[in-house]
């Protein structure tokens, strides 16, 4: 068992963002912004960084994503203690729900019957830079989980809009394709 556990540890950037997210908490933060280039690994950072947590929501906006998410949750969890909240599935009583936006940010479902305000401990918003949709916004406003996670690999809006604002204007941790590439945390592309 020990065996397998040591497959999934964190590497790179990752292991800064992990730091630097204990940091932001132990400074009392409740949010917080990583904006990580793709193929950083943002999902198993969230994975990492929510491990000692409870109750865990993860909302993405594309079911693959989720899907991907509950493989990379379920490595670093050991646990089949996980569920959807889908068009297709209504789970609630699971450790880990991951939930697609369109689905769970219906008001009909942001409700006491359904989940508490504070039923989450963590929260993971992927793509962070739609929060300001009205479905991602609503999810953001209706619970008071102790941690909320926001990832995006592409910060700028052209909309003008402030996502920073949701994260309380706190990015602990920021690195862009270029560093990463310099760093050798990812592989340069070839065209």
């Amino acid at each position: 068992e020990g065996r397998i556990e040591s497959l999934f540890q964190p590497r790179g950037a990752q292991i800064e963002a992990l730091y630097a997210l204990e940091d932001s908490r132990a400074e009392g933060a409740a949010k917080a912004l990583v904006q990580a280039a793709t193929g950083i690994g943002k999902t198993y950072l969230a994975a990492f960084d929510s491990a000692k947590y409870q109750r865990i929501l993860f909302v993405a906006h594309r079911e693959e994503i989720l899907k991907q998410a509950a493989t990379s949750f379920q490595n670093v969890r050991h646990s089949l203690d996980f569920g959807f909240f889908d068009g297709k599935h209504k789970d609630k009583d699971k450790s880990v729900i991951f939930a697609s936006v369109a689905t769970l940010g219906r008001p009909q479902y942001l409700r006491e019957e359904w989940f508490p305000r504070e039923y989450f401990d963590y929260i993971v918003i992927d793509e962070f830079h739609h929060a300001v949709n009205d479905q991602y916004r609503r999810i953001a406003e209706y619970f008071t989980p102790k941690f909320l996670l926001g990832l995006t690999a592409t910060p700028e809006r052209l909309d003008g809009k402030n996502i920073y604002e949701i994260c309380d204007y706190n990015v602990p941790y920021e690195i862009s394709l270029k560093d990463a590439i310099n760093k050798g945390m990812l592989v340069p592309f070839r065209y």
